[in-house]
């Protein structure tokens, strides 16, 4: 209960987590660059590499189709897609569909240490709650942005008790499930794990192009 309790904790601070950001921006960026080092950090020495060690290929499968379904469902909702059409009622539930279906597998990641009896083979299943807890902190503060930007205060409080609800669900689901199934808490790990590394590709991916742009603007005119 204790990460599911911060979750939603973090959750409710949300909307000043972003005025926070806006006011200190310089600050914000040391904090998203330690962010990210602490969750690349986790997926790496702790959940990748354990993982290896016991399930072998089947941890790179789960973590690869985690990395997939992730990537193509954020740059789907988010990118040239909702450009498009943020303003269709259709592809509006679709979004908060996937937006509660990310939460669920949120919440089933949220899982306490003294669950270790649900948590499978892993040693350190408190790892992956914590890196949960980091990219929440960052997915949340622009999910309250884009519809609080697009649409206005009250569809992003809806939203955000969308995700609080899958977040619920998810983990109490989970906690049901791998119960009577603690092997699969590894395979699912190692999928989160993938998921979780699309936020850190897209971080780098993202810092790169505005490391490019800044040398495109720095360059003396011929």
């Amino acid at each position: 209960m204790l990460y599911l309790s911060l979750s939603l904790v973090q959750l409710l601070l949300t909307p000043l987590i972003v005025l926070g950001i806006a006011r200190y921006h310089r600050v914000s960026q040391v904090f998203a660059f330690l962010l990210i080092a602490a969750i690349t950090y986790n997926i790496f020495a702790h959940i990748f590499f354990e993982h290896l060690q016991t399930l072998g290929l089947g941890t790179i499968v789960a973590a690869g189709l985690g990395l997939v379904v992730f990537s193509y469902g954020d740059h789907f909702f988010f990118a040239h897609t909702a450009k498009r059409s943020h303003s269709s009622n259709f592809f509006f539930f679709l979004l908060q569909l996937f937006l509660f279906l990310h939460a669920l597998t949120d919440g089933a990641a949220l899982i306490s240490v003294s669950d270790h009896a649900h948590a499978g083979s892993h040693v350190h299943p408190e790892k992956l709650s914590q890196s949960v807890l980091l990219h929440r902190l960052m997915f949340e503060a622009f999910i309250w942005k884009y519809f609080y930007d697009r649409f206005g205060v009250k569809v992003a409080i809806l939203v955000l008790l969308n995700i609080a609800l899958g977040t619920v669900l998810g983990f109490v689901a989970s906690h049901a499930i791998f119960q009577h199934l603690p092997s699969y808490f590894d395979l699912f790990e190692a999928f989160m794990g993938g998921a979780l590394l699309h936020m850190v590709y897209d971080y780098g991916k993202e810092s790169v192009q505005k490391l490019k742009l800044k040398r495109a603007e720095n360059r003396p005119q011929s």
